[in-house]
């Protein structure tokens, strides 16, 4: 992965003290959304934090890149989905924040297999595709309905002959590796989250981790401090003392929003009483998806689009990609890959990665835009040793796996001490997201509140 200062990247604000204190009421583990949220939560509350982050900066998988091109942008959680009903985009618009709602064109590209040159898609091209992704939007609603923890494949029967056949590849690739980042054979009809919204979505100008900054300004993030265990049992009183290279902090609670990536590592952090078993075992149940994104910068007035128009190219197979044309109304294109493609290109190198995209983009508006491409750069998230990856899916037949996995780590006397939260541990609605980070975050945060009395 490209390793940048964190004087270069946004967000990079918060506390780095020299000394961690030795104690304090509740401690968070990880300063991405989940764990700031708690953390402004309890601070509101009047309640004394400490948050501990790995990185040299906090906001985990928000990742405003602000060196490596001539504009700021975001390499991890971006779009805000159905910003209308979205309680994340409620409370930025509660702190006065201005967002920009998502108003592009939709573009589609039409090529065969044998790479001739790409066309425009026709009418029926499009209502071909908006076919079967309704389809499979209406299987994940009839499986939520009926519990049925199955693959989503198993639920859909759609005729690779009949007038959907040519764009069910695409309709595939964006219900699975570019939505949650696995292959659409492994995703589960119950745990995925819904594909379609209310078409309401938004940006945040400036890019995401520029809020993030905001939000968390005046909170007590420890950066560079990498938690190698947690003792939970038997601790002092019976709190929690949390380990890191520099300093041990005790506390009544601590709350660890690390990814589901590295909780579930064998190098990750070691907790002390191990996991139950029944925990361990969820686990095992759970898989991170992989979600790339990929900036390239070109000269001004390249694309002859509207701001964030969203381009797309018929797949053959599972290697597709969605690109985003004057991203945020800039001269970028922004794409998107995800699944095994995203894993394939990452152990490539970040050239590779750059080349693709450039491919893409050639590909749909012709060899000319090309000669006016200026600089890129990637994201490496199923390589990035801080989260292993972008999106926590449950494995097919596993969807209660999530629950589990996520349940509070209790004392003898009952009393819950270490409490899991991000966006693997959301509401159904918001997994998978920045409001369900978010939510969960806040939601650890009230269950803390309640152990401290």
């Amino acid at each position: 992965m490209v390793m940048t200062t964190a004087a270069t990247l946004l967000p990079a604000l918060g506390t780095h003290a020299a000394v961690l204190p030795s104690e304090t009421e509740v401690v968070i583990v990880g300063a991405g959304l989940a764990g700031l949220s708690a953390a402004r939560m309890l601070q509101d509350r009047g309640r004394n934090v400490v948050v501990l982050e790995a990185r040299d900066r906090i906001g985990g998988r928000i990742w405003t890149n602000t060196s490596a091109l001539d504009f700021p942008v975001d390499l991890g959680a971006s779009l805000l989905k159905s910003a209308d009903i979205n309680p994340l985009a409620l409370e930025m618009r509660n702190r006065e924040m201005r967002l920009q709602a998502d108003e592009g064109d939709f573009w589609l590209f039409d090529q065969n297999s044998s790479g001739e040159p790409a066309r425009d898609a026709s009418t029926q091209d499009y209502d071909a595709l908006g076919f079967a992704y309704d389809r499979m939007d209406d299987a994940l609603l009839d499986a939520r309905a009926l519990r049925s923890d199955v693959p989503l494949a198993s639920r859909i029967k759609l005729d690779a002959n009949g007038p959907a056949g040519r764009w069910i590849d695409l309709a595939k690739a964006l219900a699975a590796p570019l939505h949650v980042g696995v292959e659409f054979t492994a995703l589960s009809a119950l745990d995925a989250p819904r594909l379609a919204g209310t078409g309401n979505d938004a940006w945040l100008p400036g890019g995401f981790g520029s809020w993030v900054s905001q939000f968390a300004a005046d909170l007590p993030v420890f950066r560079n401090r990498a938690v190698v265990r947690i003792d939970w049992a038997g601790a002092g009183a019976g709190g929690v003392t949390v380990a890191t290279a520099e300093g041990h902090v005790r506390a009544e609670a601590c709350i660890v929003t690390v990814p589901l990536g590295l909780l579930a590592a064998k190098d990750g952090i070691v907790f002390q009483p191990g996991l139950p078993e029944p925990q361990r075992e969820a686990l095992t149940r759970m898989t991170m998806g992989v979600i790339d994104r990929i900036a390239l910068q070109y000269e001004g007035g390249t694309f002859d689009a509207p701001a964030n128009t969203q381009a797309l190219l018929r797949a053959h197979g599972s290697r597709a990609m969605s690109v985003r044309l004057n991203a945020q109304g800039m001269p970028l294109a922004v794409a998107q890959l995800g699944g095994d493609y995203a894993r394939d290109l990452e152990a490539r190198g970040e050239a590779a990665m750059i080349a693709a995209a450039r491919s893409q983009v050639r590909t749909m508006l012709g060899e000319a835009v090309d000669r006016k491409f200026v600089k890129g750069v990637a994201s490496h998230w199923g390589s990035d040793p801080w989260s292993r990856g972008a999106v926590a899916t449950a494995k097919p037949g596993f969807a209660t796996a999530r629950r589990n996995a996520g349940r509070a780590l209790t004392s003898a006397a009952g009393r819950a001490r270490v409490l899991f939260a991000g966006e693997a541990f959301a509401p159904i609605d918001w997994i998978g997201s920045a409001a369900g980070a978010w939510l969960s975050g806040r939601m650890a945060a009230t269950e803390a509140l309640r152990v401290l009395g």
